[in-house]
């Protein structure tokens, strides 16, 4: 069974329940995933800034770019 079909599953199941207690802990369970999946992804401005003057770099001077072949052999 593929994932979409097993949150189909899931949200019927969530929709018939009426424990508040239960409810609670879904919510908790899926705050505490959505914190972290952020946590993981959230890149720091700093490292966000470097990579666009390094852009900005490329834009300026397209032929600075090595090819990847090239690249690789010199290593």
């Amino acid at each position: 069974m593929d994932i979409q079909a097993q949150k189909e599953i899931i949200i019927e199941q969530f929709k018939q329940v009426n424990d508040i207690n239960l409810i609670n802990a879904i919510k908790s369970m899926l705050d505490y995933a959505i914190k972290r999946d952020k946590d993981i992804y959230d890149i720091p401005d700093a490292h966000q800034q470097m990579v666009m003057e390094r852009f900005a770099k490329v834009r300026k001077n397209p032929e600075r770019l090595l090819d990847w072949d090239e690249a690789q052999n010199t290593m």
